[in-house]
């Protein structure tokens, strides 16, 4: 029996308790506004989750719970591109972790993909009966039910946060004087409310902690229930279209995932010829496409002065990228183990070098010393 359609009027939680109950063996495909992912079934129970969010790869959780330096991260990506093994295996051949300790976080990580679908406010999906992994990867044994009610707890959640903090570029600023009153804090709390300087975005925040979307945005309002934290705005202002495709687009620009975003705007002017909206936007993403050609050997370098830097106009995407820039790491090298897609970074790069706030250098060259350049 094929299983597909919208999450629109199936939900998640029902497509996954008939594949358990059913003791399926195949692979669910999830597609949203941003992100595809899928989650593999061996006699109803989960076994792995892909996703093309680089935000869930694997690095990025070593990163969070500092099991890994992005220095050691960078350079067992090199080496797993070199020699094709799992990033997992080769970590644990370096000694950087044990093997239980990697099981427990891909454990993890793939709950907290499926946990995020949950939240996923538009989306198709699609069960590809006796399909194998699309990926190599650490397989588990996981039941369905539980992860359902997380899920399920956290839908419930996510609506009473979004009341309060309507989107990831929401502000908060400590309040210090309420926090004398509550101290010891924990160290979660702690850390996050360190960064509550008024200026900081809530997706800078996700960027800069390498926590789950939800679990950054549950932080924050239960500090603002405490008092602990104000809001100076509750963010949300991207606003809502009449056409879901074009609002699709206009997040997937957003992020800079142009060719995707270029995808969805030609599927609308195939139908709409004449939509004003899709048509200047198209003519926008094609303009930054254009732009996006650069030589990933080349090495950037800071243009303006730190103090210029941090009092910069910057979306958290580019001032994360930006404070990576160490005049020693390639492109390349800072893709390798930013949280974002390669084309969403080559993206930011060419506007921070047009906008000079970056400058690039060619890599030296035995005795050759590098030779600035635009």
């Amino acid at each position: 029996m094929a299983l597909n359609g919208d999450l629109s009027t199936m939900g998640l939680e029902d497509i996954l308790q008939w594949l358990a109950v059913g003791k399926k063996t195949g692979v669910l495909e999830l597609k949203g506004a941003l992100h595809t992912k899928r989650v593999s079934f061996l006699d109803g129970r989960i076994t792995s989750v892909w996703s093309s969010d680089p935000r869930e790869y694997l690095g990025q959780y070593l990163l969070a719970f500092n099991r890994i330096t992005e220095e050691q991260l960078r350079d067992a990506l090199a080496t797993q591109e070199d020699e094709q093994q799992l990033l997992g295996r080769i970590l644990i051949n370096r000694h950087r972790i044990t093997e239980a300790e990697i099981r427990r976080i891909v454990q993890m990580k793939v709950e907290e993909s499926i946990f995020d679908t949950f939240l996923w406010g538009m989306g198709t999906f699609e069960f590809h009966d006796g399909a194998a992994p699309h990926q190599r990867s650490m397989l588990l044994s996981l039941d369905v039910t539980g992860i359902v009610l997380e899920g399920a707890r956290r839908l419930d959640d996510w609506k009473r946060i979004r009341k309060v903090i309507h989107g990831g570029d929401a502000v908060l600023v400590a309040v210090s004087e309420a926090i004398a009153e509550h101290l010891p804090l924990s160290r979660e709390d702690a850390e996050i409310l360190a960064r509550l300087d008024g200026r900081r975005k809530v997706d800078q925040l996700v960027l800069e902690l390498r926590m789950p979307e939800f679990k950054v945005n549950r932080l924050l309002f239960d500090l603002h229930e405490k008092g602990l934290a104000r809001l100076l705005d509750g963010g949300g202002h991207l606003g809502e279209h009449p056409s879901l495709h074009l609002q699709r687009a206009r997040i997937l620009v957003e992020k800079q995932k142009l060719q995707e975003a270029q995808e969805e705007l030609r599927r609308i002017l195939q139908e709409q010829p004449r939509n004003a909206d899709a048509n200047q936007m198209l003519t926008v993403v094609q303009n930054l496409l254009e732009e996006t050609r650069l030589n990933q050997d080349l090495i950037p370098e800071l243009a303006v002065s730190m103090d210029v830097l941090m009092t910069a106009d910057l979306y958290p995407n580019e001032a994360f990228l930006a404070s990576r820039v160490n005049g020693v790491w390639s492109i390349r090298d800072i893709l390798s183990i930013a949280p974002f897609e390669p084309e969403e970074c080559l993206g930011i790069f060419s506007k921070l070098l047009k906008r000079g706030v970056l400058k690039t250098s060619k890599p030296a060259q035995s005795d050759d010393r590098p030779t600035a350049s635009v």
